[in-house]
């Protein structure tokens, strides 16, 4: 074959992508039948190599999702329609793009495909194939809505008002029997890839590696704080001594607890006049005292079942396998929001992703609450009296 025969098939073929003009345009050549024949084959082996694109389903989001009944939305994705709805209304500025180039990603599919992501363990490869997207284009569509959804966080996890803290007393009284009790608090372990950096200091008690969430929940399962983080090696006191919320009642009482309200935690926090945990059992308990942690552990069982809730809602978060380490606390602050916007719509699978998640957390740490601030002490004895006396 000639230099010049050569030199215009190699221009032939860049300057045309589909191989039926590639072919009929060396037909025209002036070459021999087995020329001919190599020049085509090397040119559709080329045109494979470099224009093969990935099997997928191109139509699922179209075709399949859009006539789900309401069941099989909720089965799938873990929320209802109206919350989806609801969150796309909410996530439709962020996710669109106004910049030139190919076709940008619908923000609906987006949407869908990182939902999809956060409630199951499917593989981005697979999840990839379901939704038509490259895996480098989930990726990037996953970030997006991550950090979109941790920028909303302050509008939707947040303290209640004080407008909004007397029927949160008494439902907690309802529960528990415990007056001025708002809210409960606790962490929790979120399983993680080995860090490349540091990964010791991300092994825990239960020997694998996890960062820590901790919450605190209201009596309606919703999170009015969330800190997330640090190393699940780091004891419950620590971090709660690092937190926000901690740094924010020691400036601000007021703010939080305008009229001497307290959250309820376990063994793992220390004594304080709005933190109300439980006497240590070294059997030397009273009557009235056994009788008031029965009490808290009653009251507390919301944010277990909050953690419970949020666990098997979103089936990521048994187990995050992700390189960026830094991303992470996003990812769980991310479906912190996702769990607050289910709850204020119709959910009406609660229970069932209760036991999906339910697990053993951190209520059998051996930690010692002896330190205790004197006021704090007297208003736990108080309730010890309260209680009691009600009974």
């Amino acid at each position: 074959m000639s230099q010049l025969v050569k030199t215009k098939c190699q221009v032939n073929f860049k300057d045309f992508k589909r191989f039926e003009a590639f072919k009929g345009l060396v037909e025209q050549k002036n070459i021999s039948d087995d020329e001919e024949s190599d020049v085509v084959n090397n040119g559709l082996l080329l045109i494979l190599q470099k224009g093969e694109k990935p099997i997928r389903i191109t139509v699922y989001v179209e075709n399949v999702v859009a006539h789900y009944n309401s069941t099989e939305f909720q089965s799938h994705f873990r929320m209802t329609y109206e919350t989806f709805e609801h969150l796309l209304s909410i996530m439709n500025p962020i996710l669109i793009r106004h910049t030139s180039g190919p076709p940008n990603v619908s923000p609906e599919k987006q949407l869908l495909a990182v939902i999809w992501l956060l409630a199951t363990p499917d593989s981005y490869r697979s999840i990839g194939e379901r939704f038509d997207l490259a895996k480098s284009t989930l990726s990037v569509c996953f970030v997006r809505i991550i950090k979109g959804l941790c920028r909303i966080a302050p509008n939707l996890i947040k303290w209640p008002q004080e407008n909004e803290i007397e029927g949160l007393k008494r439902k907690f009284q309802n529960l528990c029997r415990l007056p001025h009790a708002i809210g409960a608090i606790d962490g929790t372990y979120i399983a993680i890839k080995a860090p490349k950096e540091n990964p010791e200091s991300y092994i825990n008690r239960k020997c694998f590696y996890g960062m820590t969430l901790q919450a605190v929940c209201d009596p309606c399962l919703q999170f009015t704080d969330c800190f997330v983080g640090y190393p699940s090696s780091v004891s419950d006191n620590r971090i709660f001594r690092n937190s926000h919320i901690y740094e924010g009642v020691q400036n601000h009482p007021q703010r939080f607890f305008p009229h001497n309200e307290y959250i309820l935690g376990d063994k793992a926090y220390p004594v304080l006049p709005w933190l109300m945990t439980p006497y240590i059992n070294r059997g030397n308990l009273t009557a009235r005292q056994i009788y008031y942690n029965s009490a808290v552990s009653k009251g507390r069982q919301v944010i277990e079942r909050a953690f419970s809730l949020l666990k098997g809602r979103f089936r990521r978060l048994k187990y995050i396998d992700m390189n960026r380490t830094d991303l992470i606390p996003e990812t769980i602050l991310a479906a912190c929001v996702l769990h607050n916007i289910c709850l204020l719509h119709n959910d009406d699978l609660i229970d069932q992703y209760i036991n999906e998640g339910r697990e053993l957390d951190n209520d059998d740490q051996n930690a010692d609450n002896a330190a205790m601030e004197p006021h704090g002490r007297h208003i736990r004895d108080s309730l010890v009296d309260f209680l009691w006396n009600h009974r």
